[in-house]
């Protein structure tokens, strides 16, 4: 029964995450303004607004002007609520499970945003970071400290590629999202998701290069890769780094 209320919880979250990723850019508002067909314009009522359910009984067309329907829509919800029911088995609490699903929906956003428009903006590290310090602060947990000095840490490693290169190698939202990632994920799980993400964008990077599709100076999202990386930190951190150091054990 849990599972089921947390999958249906994500499928809530991917069905914000998608108004938030055509609201944004348009610098309309997330919350207040009442959600419209992007192809008519005409405002959408309650019984179009059901995660998944109302794209498959509208046949993934707008029940106004009759125009196709992304099917984004229906996958960035599943994959919300599949991810957060897969975060709800990990045997933590129900409130520190919401508190997770959240970090996981926004995860989502920053992903998508930052792979479409190359920027991590502000307003997400704004939250994410007021989020993750109202959970440590919530569920009393003993390692702020270490958290944040790996926060810290992370922040300034990239903020020196940034810094020296003049925005070259790296943009500067990407230090601020290591910050995050840090705050959120502690020692050495953030350092992980951060050598996980670079490990993962050099080897796309360079079958990209081979296939023709990019070059050298070719602009890479790294903050995708970076909410990709602390993702599998979290769910195979503890596994990654049990193979890791058995290479080195006799």
């Amino acid at each position: 029964m849990t599972g089921a209320l947390f999958f249906v919880f994500g499928l809530v979250l991917g069905s914000f995450v998608n108004s938030a990723l055509w609201r944004l850019p348009k610098r309309k508002k997330i919350i207040f303004d009442r959600s419209e067909c992007v192809h008519c314009g005409h405002k959408l009522k309650w019984r179009d607004l059901f995660p998944v359910l109302s794209f498959v009984f509208l046949k993934g067309r707008c029940r106004y002007c009759n125009k196709k329907i992304s099917a984004q829509y229906p996958i960035i919800e599943l994959t919300a609520g599949f991810g957060i029911l897969a975060v709800s088995k990990y045997g933590f609490g129900f409130l520190e499970n919401i508190w997770l699903s959240v970090i996981f929906a926004l995860s989502i956003l920053i992903f998508i945003y930052d792979y479409r428009h190359f920027l991590i903006l502000d307003r997400f590290i704004i939250f994410g970071t007021a989020w993750i310090l109202a959970g440590i602060a919530f569920f009393q947990r003993p390692n702020l400290f270490e958290n944040f000095l790996t926060a810290a840490a992370i922040f300034l490693f990239f903020f020196s590629f940034y810094f020296f290169s003049k925005g070259r190698l790296m943009g500067g939202g990407d230090p601020k999202l290591g910050f995050v990632i840090g705050l959120w994920l502690g020692w050495p799980m953030g350092v992980l998701s951060i050598f996980i993400s670079v490990m993962i964008g050099s080897v796309l990077g360079i079958f990209l290069i081979l296939i023709g599709k990019a070059r050298m100076k070719s602009k890479v999202p790294f903050g995708s890769l970076m909410m990709l990386g602390a993702w599998i930190a979290y769910f195979y951190g503890n596994r990654i780094l049990e193979w890791y150091t058995g290479l080195f054990m006799v």
